[in-house]
Formats: C-alpha cells, structure tokens, sequence
C-alpha cells in the first residue's frame, strides 16, 4: 500500500480555493453584465426620454412667456389709446409725443426679453441641458465600475516524491507496529455534531456520531484541519477525507 502525498492536502486545498475563485469569479460576472445592461438602459434614458423632457419644459415655459408678453402688450396698447382719447384736445403734443415713447419703449421691451428667451435663453438651457446629461452619465459610469478580475491563477503546489517516499517507509512501518492512527474525519461522514473545545494548536474538537451508526465518537473535522495543518489529512478511495490523528494533537476516541 502506497503511503499519500505529503502534499495532496495542500494539493486539495488549492483545487478547493481554484474551484471557490471560479464559482465567485462567475457570479460577479453575471452581477456585471446586470449592472451593464441597467448602465445601457438608463443611458438610453438619460439621452432620450430625460433630455427630450427638460426641453419640453423649456419649451412650456417659453410659451407660458409668450402669452404673458401678449397680454402684456396687449394691457398696455388698452392703456395707451385710452389715455390718448381721456387727453385728447386737453394736452400738448409734447404731452402726447412723450406717452407715445414710453409706449413703444414698454414694447420693445417685451420684445426684448422675448428675443433673448428665444435665443439666449434657450442657449443657456441647451447648456444647462448638456450639463446634467453629462453628470447623470458620469454617474452611471461610477456605479458601473470595473469588470470582475480573476487576479493570479491559483498556483497548484507539486507532489512531494521525497517526502511520499519517506512516509511509505514510516507508513509501512506503523502498520506493522500497529500505530497507524488515520480515521475518517469528514464532516460529510458526521451527524449531531457538538463541539466540545480546542486543542492547544487551535483544532477544533467535536463530539459527533457517524451517518450509519449510534455510537458517539470524539474528533476533528478533516475540512478545517485540511486548512490549519493539510500533511495530516489524506483522501480514501471513496473520496472523502481521514486524519493522520498522529500528527495532530487531538486523540480520536469513542465516547464510552
């Protein structure tokens, strides 16, 4: 019987963390292209709805404005031609001349303003308009963020020849005095399991009994010694996980 790699936790630990990577790695991949296609959504907002929007409204104001400079006019040529007939044969011509002027001076005025909405105005809008475009847009660029990095590949730690071959000699040797100390510690093995303490390196020790029996047992859980300390924890042939209990300073026991 061949003794394990010295390095096959190490080994087993690196395939854990390399499959841990790409499982995470995938479903941020998948959060990214969500938040792309949001980021693609509210662009199309942001340029179309929301741009045609602020225009609308500068458009209503403008004809808000526009009605209130008719009306506008439209008070002060009533004001006017009344004023012309109350002082008609009773002023000068000065008198009239100069009410004339302010007339048309309050005309053009409006006007004034009006032309400055229409073009000025409007310029500023448009601006204005671009301006919080561009802010919106910078937004949800900062929200969108970088793409998920995988980062370094998960590097694999090699066989250990050397030391597999030392440890089939001491291998070989323990089964023929009798102290080979190796049992199946994988929690998918356990059930009511109750941790009971912690040894002096940091184990964690559980009180726990086997899927298939009643008997309980004393021990370790080869998951988190494969992490603290791989060297001690071997596969079987079925694919889970023992502990070479030797080398740990946790003793496996059944609870009398």
């Amino acid at each position: 019987m061949c003794a394990p790699d010295p390095n096959a936790g190490r080994r087993e630990a690196a395939r854990i963390e390399n499959n841990r990577r790409h499982a995470e790695f995938r479903a941020n991949s998948i959060k990214q292209w969500n938040k792309e296609s949001s980021f693609k959504d509210n662009l199309k907002l942001i340029r179309g709805l929301g741009r045609s929007r602020d225009y609308a409204d500068f458009q209503e104001f403008t004809k808000q404005s526009e009605g209130k400079a008719l009306l506008g006019k439209e008070n002060l040529a009533r004001q006017y031609f009344t004023s012309q007939r109350t002082n008609e044969g009773g002023r000068s011509r000065r008198f009239g001349g100069k009410k004339a002027a302010d007339y048309f001076a309050k005309i053009a005025d409006i006007d004034r303003k009006m032309y400055n909405l229409a073009t000025v105005g409007e310029a500023k809008v448009q601006t204005k308009i671009q301006r919080r475009q561009d802010a919106m847009i910078k937004r949800e660029h900062a929200n969108l963020g970088m793409g998920p990095q995988f980062g370094m590949p998960t590097m694999m730690p090699p066989r250990d020849r050397a030391g597999q071959l030392m440890n089939s000699i001491s291998f070989g040797m323990n089964v023929a005095s009798g102290l080979m100390t190796m049992f199946p510690s994988d929690e998918r093995l356990k059930r009511d399991v109750t941790k009971i303490g912690q040894s002096l390196d940091g184990h964690n020790i559980y009180k726990f009994k086997y899927v298939s029996s009643d008997r309980e047992f004393i021990g370790v859980k080869a998951q988190e010694v494969l992490k603290k300390k791989p060297e001690a924890v071997g596969k079987l042939s079925n694919g889970f996980y023992a502990v070479y209990y030797d080398m740990i300073d946790v003793d496996f026991k059944e609870v009398a």
